[in-house]
């Protein structure tokens, strides 16, 4: 007989997106040493054979994990910068996204890269990621007007404040946030 292979499973994919929700959930509230099969499996109520059912092993549920972050947080980072409009029309978009925190979790983010902190591979593939988000604002200020030079310090500006301000935890209220909103963009995009 032989072993099942996640092709097999294809009808189970939502069931997988569970496992992967679940451990997404671990790796925010206890960093990536919380992610273990058997917690794992107690969490959704199922034996530690669901677990291999879906993944060959922990490694390929954790390869998993980097890929959901890469088809979240950093896809829909993109996606709305990609959309059309204006430069300012296609920034207040990214800066929606950061405020509203439905598409892109920022507790997710943080989890990633303290996890890129002592994983090699992860390091690296998060590092890809920035210099895709760093490349598409400055792409976009480019596109404003603003030189070559002016257009990556004032991108990086714009993305080393965002993940700061996520690091920095401050607990401000949306209320507090929102009313900061014009004056980052002012400084940072040079918009009225």
């Amino acid at each position: 007989m032989r072993e099942k292979t996640r092709a097999d499973n294809e009808r189970d994919t939502p069931v997988e997106r569970d496992w992967i929700a679940a451990a997404r959930e671990m790796l925010i509230e206890g960093g990536i040493s919380a992610v273990q099969i058997s917690p794992l499996a107690g969490r959704l109520g199922v034996t530690r054979g669901g677990f291999y059912w879906r993944f060959k092993n922990r490694q390929d549920l954790l390869d998993q994990l980097l890929l959901d972050w890469e088809n979240s947080n950093a896809r829909h980072f993109l996606n709305r910068l990609a959309e059309a409009g204006t430069p300012r029309e296609r920034m207040d978009r990214l800066i929606d996204l950061w405020m509203e925190e439905r598409q892109f979790d920022p507790r997710l983010e943080a989890a990633i890269r303290q996890w890129a902190l002592i994983d090699e591979p992860v390091r690296k593939r998060v590092r890809i990621v920035d210099l895709g988000r760093i490349s598409a604002i400055a792409d976009i200020l480019l596109q404003a007007g603003f030189d070559a030079i002016q257009a990556e310090a004032r991108a990086r500006l714009t993305y080393f404040h965002q993940i700061g301000y996520y690091t920095l935890d401050l607990g401000e209220s949306a209320q507090e946030r929102f009313a900061m909103r014009p004056h980052y963009t002012s400084v940072l995009f040079g918009y009225d």
